[in-house]
């Protein structure tokens, strides 16, 4: 019965998603506002019913209802109520409803707000909102139903179906298959959700310049009420790539943290074009220039989330991250041409009404310097973008696909990704249409030479000596130290000029430019990433070696001994097989790795448990890639020394607090 509950309240959802399309629609046409009122009343209704269904779910989920399809085919009886409910994204219908329950919330939230001095852009918005909703409702009750349950015909036939067919019985299965062991990882119970709210956060932005073409605005108002939606989006959608990389260093089992999978870089493109639109919103509000720049930004970012949505869930394109073979990519490929066509067509028929002015005044000021970044950020994107289309267009006129590998495009983007590291430092601290890089004047190049310690202290005593890494470890060195030296100097003024105590001048120029010194926060954040990505990148060792028991490898400046094997079953019927490696460096034992294979059993699958030990320097990393179960005295193992990835996840945490500082709302100023 609530089942069947739940498929009826999407149902009813997905017609009210019709009914709101159609009520704006009469609105617009009428310059009806009850109609345009009784549109946004109704996504209050539609998200209780989206929550309805939700909840259904998780309680099925929950309770070990396996007659119902989904709930078989991602549980089992012997896995924690935990993950149990993270199922809920664990496949393709249950994320589908997932994602509709996002986007209803977010639209909800943004429809009521105080529309007083945008009224005319209410009801585009709608539109787009409800369009969106009522798309991927119907995947849910058309394609992809989460609440299809078992049935046995009177043929001896089994059936699945939301409804009892006639004649039949329901069918519960003892045991569910099981949640895919590589997705019980912590960091696969983060990484979706932050990365779909990362999607989904766009299309907030996304309505907002549809509105404003459609009601013909030609103001920046719509970029002002997107900024902090934009920057929501932007730092979920970075949250969830991270996750996704921690997930791939943990589980996957191959040393590093991103392969150049179709998956992986369908979600990297929206976050390029989105990166991109943060930088040139900032000119747009300074001097309103480039308009029909950032409306084709913000409209590149989300034709591309709906695009990687398309590529994950189609199944035209193999990947470790993708979803089976399913019927919804045909209307994911169709929506995601009418959006793309449609908008961009909205966008030329208005184009003329935008007059943008010059940006700059000066060859190296910040406005161009943002241009530059845009630049870079689109080539990387125009790259990204070739390299996933090419296997599908290879298909199409041979047959076969022929995929390009992380060889091709890390030669191409790698000094794209130098470049973009450099601006990464100048870009924050260069003057607006001045007459200098930055700031900084002389002392630029005090500091360009002092950094140089970083790359001469690597090759001295690191035994460094490939080219681009030792560029990479230098830019790196100066894009922080131009960033700290920025903060130290207000921090130093406010201190002189004020007479503050050093405690309230450490954090006042924060309290009162938290726009500006958020975003340096944001760029050092992504110069700490960077350090772990060039550590990873450039300054990995690796080996791969078969060892007797007591036998000992070298790598680097640390010794390894396969000590031997230990075996066990776990109690949920795990298989687990363990080795022992013992570390010394320099002759001094320091500390045991344990890398380990599980097998379970009820499913047949194998999954490799890496061992890491960490520090701020380096990572060990050992993973047990064959072994004989009847002779423990030999194991073939692969082993890394990866230096500085750490700094890549502290990174991460710098850069989502200076996030949630650049995005806190302007003090209004009392009136007197």
């Amino acid at each position: 019965m609530l089942s069947t509950l739940g498929y009826l309240a999407l149902a009813l959802a997905f017609l009210l998603a019709i009914y709101g399309v159609v009520m704006v629609l009469w609105g617009v046409s009428q310059k009806s506002k009850p109609a345009i009122e009784s549109a946004r009343l109704a996504l209050i209704l539609l998200f209780t019913l989206v929550s309805f269904s939700l909840i259904a779910l998780l309680i099925f989920l929950v309770t070990d209802r396996f007659d119902i399809a989904y709930v078989y085919s991602v549980t089992s009886r012997d896995m924690p109520a935990y993950l149990k409910m993270t199922a809920l994204w664990g496949g393709q219908s249950g994320s589908l409803l997932f994602w509709s329950w996002l986007l209803a919330g977010f639209s909800l939230v943004f429809a009521l707000r105080k529309w007083d001095n945008e009224k005319e852009m209410l009801p585009w918005s709608l539109l787009v909102v409800f369009v969106s909703l009522g798309f991927f409702l119907a995947l849910n009750v058309l394609f992809e139903s989460p609440f299809e349950r078992f049935w046995h015909m009177p043929d001896g036939q089994r059936f699945l179906s939301v409804f009892q067919p006639a004649g039949a019985w329901p069918l519960t299965p003892e045991d569910g298959q099981g949640l895919n062991p590589l997705l019980r990882h912590p960091g696969m119970i983060w990484h979706p959700p932050t990365l779909y709210l990362g999607f989904v956060g766009f299309v907030i932005p996304f309505a907002l310049a549809i509105a404003s073409l459609g009601s013909g605005r030609r103001d920046q108002r719509w970029l002002e009420i997107a900024r902090p939606w934009t920057l929501t989006a932007w730092i979920f959608l970075s949250l969830g790539l991270v996750l996704g990389m921690r997930w791939a260093y943990d589980v996957l089992g191959w040393g590093g943290y991103w392969g150049w999978d179709p998956v992986e870089i369908a979600a990297l493109m929206p976050w390029l074009s989105g990166t991109a639109l943060v930088h040139t919103a900032l000119l747009q509000r300074r001097n309103d220039s480039l308009t029909r720049w950032n409306l084709v930004l913000i409209i590149i970012t989300f034709s591309l989330v709906i695009f990687g949505t398309f590529l994950t869930r189609s199944g035209v394109l193999s990947s470790v991250h993708s979803f089976a073979d399913s019927n919804v990519g045909l209307p994911m490929f169709i929506f995601t041409a009418l959006v793309t066509l449609g908008s961009l067509g909205l966008l030329f028929s208005r184009w003329q009404k935008f007059d943008d002015p010059e940006v700059f005044e000066f060859a190296l000021s910040k406005e161009v310097l943002t241009l530059l970044l845009n630049l870079i950020l689109m080539s990387i994107l125009v790259i990204c973008l070739l390299g996933v289309i090419y296997p599908i267009i290879s298909d199409l006129f041979t047959g076969t696909q022929v995929t390009v590998g992380p060889a091709w495009y890390e030669r191409i983007t790698g000094p794209l990704f130098l470049l973009l590291l450099f601006l990464t430092g100048i870009c924050p601290l260069a003057a607006w249409s001045g007459k200098q890089l930055t700031r900084f004047g002389k002392s630029f190049w005090l500091f360009g030479l002092f950094s140089l310690a970083i790359p001469f202290g690597a090759w001295l005593i690191g035994d460094v000596h490939h080219g681009l890494t030792l560029i990479a470890l230098w830019l790196a060195g100066l894009a922080g130290i131009l960033i700290v030296s920025e903060y130290f100097q207000s921090v130093i003024r406010v201190r002189t000029r004020q007479h503050e105590k050093w405690a309230n001048a450490f954090w006042l120029p924060i309290k009162r430019h938290h726009r500006k010194y958020g975003g340096l926060l944001v760029h050092l954040g992504v110069v700490l990433m960077s350090l772990g990505i060039i550590g990873l990148e450039g300054l990995q060792k690796e080996t791969q070696v078969t060892l007797a028991q007591g036998e000992s490898v070298a790598l680097a400046d640390y010794q390894f001994r396969y000590e031997g094997l230990e075996s066990r079953i776990g109690e949920d019927g795990i298989s687990i097989t363990q080795a022992i490696l013992t570390v010394s460096h320099d002759g001094t034992l320091i500390e045991a790795l344990y890398p380990q294979r599980d097998v379970y059993l009820n499913m047949g699958l194998a999954v490799t448990q890496p061992a890491v030990r960490s520090n701020l320097a380096r990572d060990l990393y050992a993973i047990l890639v064959e072994y004989d179960p009847d002779l423990q005295n030999t194991a073939t193992f692969r082993i890394y020394i990866n230096p500085l990835v750490n700094w890549l996840w502290i990174g991460v945490g710098v850069m989502t607090l200076g996030t949630l500082v650049a995005v806190i709302p302007e003090r209004k100023k009392k009136s007197i």
